[in-house]
Formats: C-alpha cells, structure tokens, sequence
C-alpha cells in the first residue's frame, strides 16, 4: 500500500520508453509507407482472396474503427400479468417477409 512520504517501488522507471517504442514500429511503418488498415482493406476488397479471408480483414478492421458494444440487462416490472409478444421481421430485397 503506497504511503505519502516513501518513494516509488518497482516498475518502470521514468522516461524508459515501452515496447513499442523501443521496436519504433510507427517510424519503420512511417518510413516503409505501409498502412496496416489499408493493406486489410486492399485483402478485403480483393478478388482472389476467398470469403473466409475477406470476412476475417473486414473482423479485423472493425475492431479499429467501431467501438465493442456492450449487453445491455433490461428489467421491467409491470402489475399486468400478460404474456411478452416479440415479432421479429426480416426484410428481403423487394418485400418484408414475415
């Protein structure tokens, strides 16, 4: 437990830089003009890479580009007693299949 007064224990020592810095993976992908993101999509996009290949570009990309939702719990208390009707609609290219 850290105490007012007594100096830090452990860890890392101020101003040695992280893994990724010692590596210098942004300056060599800088230098190299490579776009990791964009090299995905080229994948992604292309003809010869087969479905299970663009399926996992497009995985990866995504979990840069969107936010991880989160489940949500939703309670609801009602003094009706009534069973709960859930509907569920596909919608088709031309009409709404239900």
């Amino acid at each position: 437990m850290f105490q007012t007064g007594h100096s830090k224990v452990g860890g890392r020592k101020r101003g040695t830089k992280n893994k990724k810095t010692l590596l210098g993976t942004d300056e060599l992908l800088l230098k190299l003009d490579i776009n990791p993101i964009e090299k995905l999509v080229n994948i992604a996009e292309s003809d010869e890479a087969s479905i299970e290949q663009q399926i996992r570009c497009w995985q990866e990309i995504a979990k840069y580009t969107y936010p991880k939702l989160k489940s949500q719990e939703i309670y609801v208390e009602s003094d009706i007693e009534q069973p709960t009707v859930i509907e569920i609609v596909a919608y088709g290219e031309d009409e709404i299949i239900e």
